[in-house]
């Protein structure tokens, strides 16, 4: 089975039953591994809700990366993250594994991959040339995999069913908007701290209360509209009962106030 989302992230399961989860990530993000941490969390929960019982199959995250996350390994570009005690996986089940795109292709300019032929590094070859729409190298087109591949894979095929439904609507406009208030706030401290305490807190304030002025228009805009609405309705009802009152006939106080008749006899 193969789930396919919009952001191209992309969650299978194996004829084993092992659950494998592919973000394609093209931005460096401040909580990439935080949401990385949720989606498994989520298939996870998802896996224990439809067996009933705590006992789980193998979970591979995969995660491919358009930016570079470990720069203190400049010469690797598959990393294996585990989480381990005393030198020792904890949960052998659960395996993340990060591959830098770039940086492969840097070390491969550099001749360092160039005679990587690898199944990861291969494969890196393939979807480079299937994306880039570019020649696959001699090498890639001898393999049937990847010749098959190569003839039959077309990005528009891709399904339109949505990654986040599986996640509960952990869309990446919510990442973009986190990330965003991130930026900015490290942003105007980093300009507060250089420019001094005094300038930085007025900027600050500025930001604060401008951020806050817009989110405060926009909701007391709706209350204002909401309040409206309700003053103009009791405004209506009120002259539809004094009409009444008054003795004007039930046509002319519908065509005035367009209250059905059981609104009018109801005041």
């Amino acid at each position: 089975m193969l789930k396919h989302g919009v952001s191209g992230d992309i969650i299978s399961t194996t004829n084993a039953g092992e659950k494998v989860l592919v973000e394609v990530q093209q931005k460096k993000d401040k909580f990439f591994k935080d949401r990385v941490q949720y989606y498994l969390s989520r298939i996870i929960e998802n896996q224990v809700h439809t067996s009933e019982k705590y006992e789980l199959p193998r979970l591979y995250f995969l995660g491919l990366l358009d930016f570079e996350m470990f720069p203190e390994e400049p010469a690797e570009y598959i990393h294996h993250v585990d989480e381990t005690c005393h030198g020792k996986k904890f949960l052998p089940k659960i395996q993340k594994v990060f591959v830098e795109i770039d940086k492969f292709f840097e070390l491969e300019n550099a001749g360092t991959t160039k005679d990587d032929n690898s199944d990861a590094a291969q494969w890196l070859r393939a979807i480079k040339a299937i994306v880039k729409e570019e020649s696959a190298p001699e090498k890639i087109l001898q393999n049937e995999t990847f010749q098959k591949l190569m003839d039959s894979v077309k990005l528009i095929n891709f399904a339109e069913e949505l990654f986040n439904v599986e996640v509960k609507n952990m869309t990446d406009l919510q990442a973009e908007h986190e990330e965003g208030l991130a930026e900015g706030r490290e942003l105007g401290f980093a300009e507060g701290k250089a420019e001094g305490y005094a300038d930085g807190k007025t900027e600050g304030f500025a930001e604060g209360k401008a951020e806050g002025y817009a989110d405060g228009k926009t909701e007391g805009f709706a209350a204002g509209e909401k309040a409206e609405r309700a003053k103009a309705d009791k405004e209506k009802r009120d002259i539809a009962k004094g009409l009444r009152e008054d003795g004007v006939p039930m046509d002319v106080i519908i065509r005035r106030t367009g209250f059905s008749k059981e609104e009018i006899e109801s005041l």
